[in-house]
């Protein structure tokens, strides 16, 4: 058979018997599991809940205050240190001076808009300044909050030369791919790779590859080329077997020389960055850190942290920071132990949701933390109901941001009276009830994912939204700086295919859960639920609420059933009251659009 009938055999074989419809459901990834357990068995150990060799008595302090045996404690003695972002305020300052004066535990509590990722790089500078021998571990609960972190440590005015000065290197674990391209040159594999180590290994690896085409030529190579060299006996034998035992030592000695690479190049890194299971890779194996400091803690699980904090020395610090207020971890399985199990000697928590963080308020109360309380994202109307039921009043809006409305921005036309109107008010709310706008479960449409056959949406709801969109465009409102928001996965694939087919793909369309860290110049929340039941499902947790109300910088659009969302008076849980207490406000202070079709 000629080359191109065998081709075309090869690709009848290779054909597959597939269905019209595939579907591909991603698993997760048992390495973070495995290292979780792992660093609670050597917690166990080193407490002496395992084999005895250890004991609460003798652990290191940042653990004994973190097991509820020893309150946290901070230094008298003031530690001189400048900021070098001159633009922060007094809590700020006061955060990052709290923290630096921490003996074993602190923790940065910091709302929305309030700039903690900013003090969190401040931090990581100054410690590296004021302790010069000292190694950081920082971590994030997400690849995309350690980059965030790694961004403003590396690319802020003035950081990059206190850091050089300092002699302070930094070293991005992870893999490339996670990592984002403008930070690559950051990462462990780049800088092996580009050290003058690195040309040893790959000299070795170049003499593997040339033994490899001998040993192994590959059938499929181009027939451009040295003839001869394509056709070459393979050696065979005695030679044979004394060519692999040349590639087996080989590889030994490029396993050896990469990793010592590795090491060479992770010890000379003060500052160690990496996702909290990523800082139990094999490349930290035999390191420890004088801090750890891990950012979003609030959305970590508390096993996932204790990898990071067992990699500190025994006088290490710990540093957290997050906003136990918004979001927590997604966690499916919501009891950690039997009705009425003890949990042995230590104070855990019996859900995975409760972080290190809640645990740490929970024992040591407001004193072990520092509040940053000036924000700088949302309009004082927009800020002032989160404000008042999460926050005790305690946060107040920056002048750079208390009165922005949406006509300041230079692409929007400006109203000819200060009026309120529908385009222009920060708070407005399009108030359903009693206009029959009910929501339906997914499997209510036939072109619905199986996957999301439990959740709910509403047509009606996803007609008002888009209305309000083309009124915000009409005037000038640019699309991208608009984004919609629901809690329901199957509300966000109606609004999207609705949405980008009529007006655009510029707009961002997602769930509350994802848009947790950012914010937008308008944001336009479906609640989605409307029945006659009054229930409310994911709206209960106040939390997320908080997170969806709270990414708006000018102007936030609420779309709802007033009646469902107050529901009951009789009803006096936590959650409703919550809802109700903010029903009444969008009430009083929104601009209310009744029966809006």
């Amino acid at each position: 058979m000629d080359g191109g009938g065998k081709d075309e055999e090869d690709s009848a074989s290779t054909d597959l018997d597939l269905p019209p419809t595939l579907r591909i459901v991603k698993l997760v990834n048992e390495v973070t599991y495995d290292r979780m357990e792992q660093s609670l068995s050597k917690l166990g150990s080193l407490v002496g809940l395992d084999d005895g060799t250890g004991s609460l008595e003798s652990a290191p302090p940042v653990i004994r205050t973190l097991l509820g045996l020893a309150p946290p404690t901070w230094s008298n003695d003031p530690i001189s240190w400048t900021p070098i972002n001159p633009r922060f305020n007094k809590a700020q300052r006061a955060a990052i001076d709290f923290a630096m004066r921490a003996n074993q535990v602190a923790l940065i509590h910091g709302p929305p808009g309030t700039g903690k990722t900013t003090v969190i790089a401040e931090l990581i500078v100054q410690l590296a300044q004021v302790n010069p021998k000292a190694r950081i571990l920082v971590c994030g609960a997400s690849n995309l909050a350690v980059d965030n972190l790694l961004e403003r440590t590396l690319k802020t005015p003035g950081y990059k030369e206190a850091l050089q000065a300092a002699d302070a290197r930094v070293t991005r674990i992870g893999h490339p791919a996670r990592v984002m391209a403008s930070l690559s040159n950051a990462t462990l594999d780049v800088q092996t790779t580009l050290s003058s180590e690195g040309q040893l290994v790959r000299e070795v690896a170049a003499e593997i590859d040339q033994l490899m085409s001998v040993l192994s030529p590959r059938s499929n190579a181009p027939r451009a080329g040295n003839k001869s060299a394509r056709t070459a006996p393979r050696p065979k034998g005695a030679e044979r077997r004394k060519l692999w035992e040349q590639v087996r030592e080989l590889r030994k000695e490029y396993r050896k020389r990469e990793r010592s690479l590795t090491t060479t190049v992770l010890q000379r890194a003060r500052i160690v960055m990496a996702t909290c299971h990523g800082a139990g890779s094999r490349q930290l194996q035999s390191t420890s850190f004088d801090f750890v400091i891990i950012d979003e803690a609030c959305q970590a699980l508390e096993p996932t942290c204790w990898t990071a904090i067992l990699k500190l020395a025994p006088h290490g610090r710990l540093l957290l920071a997050g906003d136990h207020l918004q979001l927590p971890p997604t966690v499916k399985a919501t009891k950690m132990f039997k009705e009425g199990e003890k949990s042995a000697t230590l104070r855990l928590p019996t859900t995975l949701e409760k972080t290190l963080f809640d645990r740490m308020l929970y024992m040591y109360g407001d004193g072990c933390k520092a509040l940053l309380d000036t924000q700088y994202r949302m309009n004082e109307e927009i800020m002032a109901y989160p404000n008042k039921a999460l926050y005790e009043s305690r946060l107040r809006a920056d002048e750079s941001c208390r009165a922005i409305r949406l006509y300041d921005l230079e692409s929007v036309e400006k109203p000819e009276e200060a009026d309120d109107e529908l385009w222009t008010a920060p708070l407005v709310f399009y108030d359903t009830t009693g206009t029959g706008m009910w929501e339906k479960m997914a499997d209510d449409d036939s072109q619905s994912s199986i996957l999301q056959a439990t959740s709910r949406c509403n047509e009606n709801e996803a007609v008002l939204v888009e209305r309000h969109i083309r009124l915000l465009m009409e005037h000038g409102v640019p699309m991208c700086e608009i984004a919609v928001l629901s809690p329901y996965a199957s509300q966000i694939d109606l609004l999207s295919t609705q949405l980008r087919n009529t007006l655009g793909s510029d707009m961002e369309i997602g769930t509350v859960d994802g848009m947790q860290g950012r914010e937008k110049e308008v944001v336009i929340i479906s609640l989605v639920r409307s029945n006659e039941e009054h229930e409310v499902g994911f709206l209960s947790e106040r939390r997320r609420l908080n997170v969806a109300m709270t990414r708006a910088k000018r102007q936030l659009v609420v779309v709802g059933d007033s009646e469902t969302i107050a529901g009951s008076t009789q009803d006096q849980s936590k959650p409703r009251i919550y809802l109700r207490e903010w029903i009444e406000h969008l009430h009083s202070h929104a601009l209310v659009e009744m029966n809006p079709i």
